[in-house]
């Protein structure tokens, strides 16, 4: 069985955040790359995601796993983010599904159309060909927004991720809502250990 190959090459970094009076302070900010096998075993991931969808009624074809999967670890190299994570974002964002929140928040990433506007900006990508709604039910483009997004945060708060999550939600159950994500991300590289693919 081929298994799926997660490797973080570590690399740490001194960095200066702030001298008070003569004392300098550094932060050690760890700075990873994701290195995966492309033709690694998928069923680790396939049964993940039929579960959560199945509590929907909601049918799973293998083309689509297939394609979402590689959406995730295709973009989770390109924006640097652990790939595992933002499959805990989308679960309890979404639970893989291509919805709309109830603040206009759109698909499985939950992003809502000013803050996709911002990661354009900033991370210079371009507005979906069929405008912002199209976040709703293209869920490449959607993960695509929604990570560079949660990179921003992550490099705002110098790599704290309970606090980019918290920010990320940005309601009123922001803590509780960073605690859940944390949990379930530790639940999927359980899974995905536990099944042959780490």
């Amino acid at each position: 069985m081929k298994k799926i190959t997660i490797i973080f090459l570590l690399v740490f970094l001194d960095l200066m955040i702030s001298t008070v009076g003569e004392t300098t302070i550094y932060e050690k900010k760890v700075v990873f790359k994701i290195v995966y096998n492309e033709s690694s075993d998928r069923e680790w991931f396939e049964d993940f995601v039929k579960k959560t969808r199945r509590n929907h009624g909601l049918p799973t074809n293998e083309d689509f796993l297939k394609d979402l999967k590689e959406t995730i670890f295709d973009v989770s190299e390109e924006v640097g983010i652990d790939p595992l994570l933002l499959i805990a974002v989308i679960e309890v964002e979404s639970d893989f599904r291509n919805i709309v929140g109830t603040s206009g928040e759109m698909g499985m990433m939950q992003i809502k159309k000013g803050t996709a506007k911002m990661v354009a900006e900033k991370f210079d990508l371009k507005e979906p060909e069929e405008g912002w709604e199209e976040l709703i039910w293209n869920y490449k483009e959607n993960i695509r927004f929604g990570a560079y997004y949660l990179k921003y945060l992550l490099d705002k708060f110098n790599g704290n991720l309970r606090r980019a999550l918290e920010t990320y939600n940005g309601g009123k159950w922001k803590e509780e809502y960073a605690e859940k994500v944390l949990k379930v991300y530790e639940e999927v590289k359980d899974y995905a250990s536990s099944s042959g693919g780490g």
